[in-house]
């Protein structure tokens, strides 16, 4: 199998990796729930090279992105098929906080770019996370919303790769989660960044898996009954957390 990482490595990182990674793989949780980080206009921008529209958007993944998501869409139908948890986060800045990135910026809430991409949309009954830090771990409610719905694993898509993901994966172990990352489901503005932190990921903090093997654990997760997972039927929408 050929990862994304190999290509950077030398020879001298291979005959090191030959002795194996440093965690075996943990598997997925008891109940999972499928996590969208930051999947916004602003960090997608167009499918166009990047360096072409940083005046438009500073800090678009551009076609990075667009492949990405529909890996995404094909994640979030069979999850919400299976009825498996939805968690959406957003980094953004409301005005009545008085923090400073809230008065200007693509992350202020008064900006169009803010919002969630229309090609991965909400739907009735996902949860949405608000965050100003790169966890969606730090400074917000995600830990209880997830221990009152009974979840201990997250597979986690969206980006950045090496900024949201990351730090949100090592939270989330942190604090007892089984984080598993969908390779083909994240990424990054510079390709280096994105294969280093699959790499370092894989390698020192979680899982990565492929989208053969989250869509595995989604079809599995649906075979529990709600009841016993701790999840009701038809969750409700949890409020913006700010």
């Amino acid at each position: 199998m050929t990862n994304v990482w190999d290509r950077f490595l030398s020879d001298d990182d291979k005959r090191v990796l030959a002795g194996g990674n440093l965690r075996a793989p943990h598997g997925p949780g008891k109940v999972n729930a499928l996590l969208s980080i930051d999947m916004q206009i602003t960090a997608i921008g167009d499918n166009v090279p990047i360096h072409e529209q940083r005046d438009r958007y500073p800090g678009a993944c551009g076609p990075h992105a667009y492949a990405a998501i529909p890996v995404q869409q094909r994640l979030l139908s069979a999850a919400r098929t299976a009825g498996m948890p939805v968690i959406f986060s957003k980094h953004i800045f409301h005005g009545y906080t008085g923090l400073k990135h809230a008065q200007s910026g693509v992350f202020a809430a008064s900006d169009p770019r803010s919002d969630l991409s229309p090609a991965t949309p909400m739907q009735d009954g996902d949860i949405l996370v608000e965050k100003q830090t790169p966890s969606c771990f730090a400074f917000t409610n995600l830990h209880l919303i997830l221990q009152a719905m009974g979840v201990d694993g997250l597979i986690v898509m969206g980006n950045s790769t090496s900024g949201c993901v990351r730090a949100t994966c090592v939270d989330g172990e942190a604090m007892g989660y089984k984080m598993q990352v969908v390779s083909e489901a994240v990424f990054d503005r510079i390709e280096m960044s994105h294969a280093a932190a699959l790499f370092d990921m894989q390698f020192k903090i979680c899982d990565v898996i492929d989208e053969a093997a989250a869509l595995r654990v989604i079809n599995q997760d649906s075979d529990l009954p709600a009841a016993s997972a701790g999840i009701a039927a038809s969750p409700a929408k949890v409020a913006p957390i700010v």
